[in-house]
């Protein structure tokens, strides 16, 4: 660590040196060097949570920064995770990005992120290039397309890191073979339209991704699946497909309203951003969102509660998906692939006001 020449000292009190060393941290914190350098690796095992706290609070004091090129030579990895994230301004892969930061700074990792724009041939690309910077695990979010075998060659590539030492977790859909922080896309969206149901909706219509992925089939299938259950009709021409973006979702309601939108009570879009977009529609179209047409989106991502009305959305506890992606990176994994799951939790707010008659 560099002292600053212009700090002040006190006469008789010497200046720390330049450099801080593994022995200066551990000496701070009270334990061996060899104990200090297991609580600043994120995946030793064995270090209690107190020994770990105590070692890298004293790290900070001191300004200690560990040699991530020494810790690469000496481990096979750096202390690094790498994020391949499909869309980074989609809230949604945001809002799992925000809890991967968070559990990697506090876990003494650094994330590192890189765009795959939903397409799976992209994800190996970045696949290769990361696997030549060794970091300690990847972590995959968001939706993807592609084919048959452009699938099948991504998880031998993943396959190909793990056999190098890395590992893989998928934040998001259960459909790779990889240990699987997952976000409960298909029970949220059942369990919401079991909500809307008792609030006396029973005639939906659906904005899904114009992209075929396994996170749009579990929010359509969740979604068929509870109104099929609870005998609502989701009739002819009452599913269109759009981008998953805020203009998509305003020109699918365009599309809606000529297949006669006004047989619908309720818009159920696949995320928040397009259901934004199909109430600005509604509006521009002489609807009133939450009067006579309900409206209902998916992720509940930051700003839902701030629309006029506010939007009815799923909770899917993103940012835990995301620190829970980072978690499994940091523990040994057996044979059994491990599958982490949370409950989803219905919002409901006034674009969806009980329905009378």
């Amino acid at each position: 660590m560099t002292i600053d020449p212009t700090d002040d000292q006190s006469p008789g009190v010497q200046a720390r040196p330049s450099t801080v060393t593994l022995r200066d941290v551990a000496d701070a914190a009270g334990v061996s060097k060899a104990s200090a350098s297991r609580a600043l690796d994120p995946a030793a095992p064995y270090v209690s949570s107190g020994l770990r706290a105590r070692v890298l609070d004293a790290a900070r004091r001191l300004g200690y920064r560990p040699n991530a090129s020494a810790r690469a030579t000496t481990t096979g990895a750096t202390a690094m995770v790498a994020v391949l994230v499909s869309d980074i301004r989609d809230p949604y892969n945001a809002e799992i990005v925000h809890g991967v930061i968070g559990q990697a700074g506090e876990s003494g990792l650094v994330a590192t992120f890189a765009g795959t724009d939903h397409a799976i041939d992209d994800e190996i690309r970045v696949v290769r290039m990361m696997r030549s910077l060794r970091p300690h695990a990847m972590i995959l979010t968001g939706a993807r397309s592609g084919s048959t075998v452009s699938r099948a060659s991504l998880e031998e590539e993943l396959a190909r890191y793990t056999r190098e030492g890395g590992r893989v977790v998928i934040a998001g859909d259960d459909e790779l073979p990889f240990d699987t922080a997952v976000v409960p896309r298909r029970q949220g969206a059942s369990d919401l339209v079991a909500a809307l149901f008792r609030l006396g909706y029973r005639s939906p219509a659906l904005i899904r991704p114009d992209h075929d992925s396994a996170a749009a089939r579990q929010w359509e299938d969740g979604i068929v699946e509870a109104a099929r259950r609870l005998g609502m009709r989701i009739g002819e021409g009452a599913v269109v497909r759009a981008p998953m973006t805020r203009d998509g979702g305003y020109g699918a309601v365009g599309r809606l309203i000529e297949r006669g939108a006004e047989r619908r009570d309720v818009v159920l879009a696949a995320t928040d951003a397009m259901a934004i977009g199909a109430m600005s529609a509604m509006r521009d179209a002489g609807l009133t969102p939450g009067s006579g047409i309900g409206v209902a989106g998916f992720d509940d991502v930051v700003g839902t509660e701030d629309v006029t009305p506010a939007l009815t959305s799923v909770d899917l506890a993103l940012a835990k998906v995301g620190a829970a992606a980072v978690e499994l990176a940091l523990t040994a994994s057996g044979a059994e692939r491990r599958r982490i799951a949370f409950e989803p939790r219905v919002v409901l707010r006034g674009t969806t006001p009980v329905r009378l008659g």
